[in-house]
């Protein structure tokens, strides 16, 4: 599911709004090392763009 998720992410990097639903959708999801796992991988390939919006969706999820 993980894998699944990163290739659904890179599919929608340029479409902010899509982004952010897909990335809330993963962290319900998925499991908590998954997540990490994740949240590690995004910040990585796409941090500078998305970093802010992933810490939001991250703690949206877990409030």
């Amino acid at each position: 599911m993980l894998e699944h998720q990163k290739t659904v992410l890179l599919g929608l990097a340029k479409n902010p709004y899509l982004f952010r639903k897909e990335i809330i959708k993963s962290f319900r999801w998925l499991n908590q090392e998954q997540i990490e796992d994740l949240y590690k991988w995004v910040k990585k390939e796409m941090g500078s763009y998305y970093s802010q919006m992933v810490d939001d969706a991250l703690y949206s999820v877990s409030a």
